[in-house]
């Protein structure tokens, strides 16, 4: 991992900042998850807790409060009677704990089995005493029956995730205050976002430091091409000025701009394998011998050597390496024709030659951009980008002008 070595470009406080936001990503969506478990828990859970509870009233209303026995033994007052059957529910049904005859509440109508009440946070209900068929009903006794919420709560499975609490944060059921568990994932999950931040930050400052390393591997090479061409005044300017033909030329056509960066890039680095020539040989006059052409031909065959020691430098092999091939397989070091040459190296090859012929030379004079665009018709070139190159001449003139005034656009 680069990632702590580039530590100096980020900052700590970046490195804070990105860390943080990924333990929040992390965590947060773990408390939103627990608030809806919650909810679902208490929605859920109280709604088949008050079906319990009514079975649990429903089963004592028709096996003993509607039942001739029962009613006969209150309209007779048999208290041995009531006492051994309250008894028995009391060992056969263990959620109730308490069950006593009461006389009638005003608020509890004859006319319902039961009705079940809370107070001070206990379950209670009344029960009316009828004959097998309701046909009648006593009038002035009924029976208070306590629950025992707790114990219901644990015939259902329930008691591992809902505890009963006067001072509970949810309501239950009958509005009983409870408290809910969520799922005991707190640890594991303070564990997984702090993990998850520091893999985060490791793989910032790992793609910050491909990225530092791809910028200055390719602008440290552009800067050297730069610095290289500077000691020749007829090649000052030449790689930055192809490559501002090609941004140019290139946005004309509708490059992509990931492409456009790739071609402005790749035309700076072009001519990099011309450092290590003999600038004997680059500044001569004259023509040249047999000898210094066949080193002059191998600038290409150098540059692509060169840029393979670079990692992230690859896609601009091809700038380097074809910018010289040409339409006919006249050009050099492959001999490609056609459609065998990429289409960015095309437009390189049109920005190329057009610089060229537009800056001084120590064998010739510049020619001027018209001039040098009739020649280019003539050549092995794209004749499509040739034609695209006409077409933007007058932005051209107003980029390239300054290094060449005298042989600027010529205006009529």
């Amino acid at each position: 991992m680069k990632g702590f070595s580039e530590l100096r470009f980020a900052g700590p406080k970046l490195v804070f900042v990105v860390f943080l936001i990924l333990f929040l990503l992390m965590f947060l969506p773990f408390h939103v998850f627990q608030s809806e478990t919650v909810a679902y828990t208490q929605r859920v859970y109280s709604n088949i807790y008050q079906k319990a509870v009514d079975a649990l009233l429903t089963t004592l209303s028709i096996g003993y409060f509607q039942w001739n026995a029962m009613f006969n033994a209150f309209e007779t007052e048999n208290q041995e009677f009531i006492d051994s059957m309250f008894e028995e529910i009391l060992n056969d049904i263990s959620p109730v704990r308490s069950i006593n005859v009461i006389e009638r509440p005003k608020e509890f109508s004859a006319a319902d089995d039961y009705e079940l009440f809370v107070a001070n946070e206990e379950l209670y209900a009344y029960a009316n005493v009828r004959d097998s068929l309701a046909d009648n009903t006593t009038e002035r006794f009924v029976v208070m029956i306590s629950i025992d919420k707790r114990l219901v709560l644990e015939s259902l499975s329930m008691a591992d995730r809902i505890s009963f609490s006067n001072k509970g944060d949810e309501l239950f059921a009958y509005g009983l205050h409870v408290d809910i568990k969520g799922y005991d994932l707190y640890n594991w999950l303070v564990f997984h976002a702090f993990a998850s931040g520091l893999i985060g930050v490791l793989l910032m400052m790992e793609v910050l430091a491909i990225a530092f390393s791809r910028y200055h591997h390719t602008q440290g090479l552009q800067t050297t091409v730069y610095m290289w061409e500077l000691q020749d005044p007829y090649t000052t300017y030449h790689s930055r000025n192809v490559a501002k033909i090609a941004e140019i030329l290139g946005k004309r056509l509708k490059l992509r701009k990931k492409k456009l960066v790739e071609l402005v890039n790749g035309a700076k680095l072009h001519d990099i394998g011309k450092m290590g020539i003999s600038t004997s040989i680059l500044r001569k006059r004259g023509p040249l011998n047999e000898i210094e052409w066949e080193v002059m031909l191998s600038h290409p065959e150098r540059g692509k050597r060169l840029l393979e020691q670079f990692k992230y430098l690859g896609k601009y092999i091809p700038y380097a390496y074809m910018h010289h091939e040409r339409e006919d397989g006249s050009g050099y070091p492959l001999g490609l024709k056609g459609e065998e040459i990429p289409f960015e190296v095309k437009i390189l090859a049109v920005a190329d030659v057009f610089e060229a012929l537009t800056a001084n030379r120590p064998y010739r004079e510049a020619y001027s951009f018209p001039q040098a665009a009739e020649m280019m018709t003539e050549m092995p070139l794209d004749q499509e980008l040739v034609s695209a190159l006409i077409e933007i001449l007058p932005e051209l003139e107003t980029e390239l002008c300054g290094r060449n005034p005298e042989k600027c656009w010529e205006r009529s």
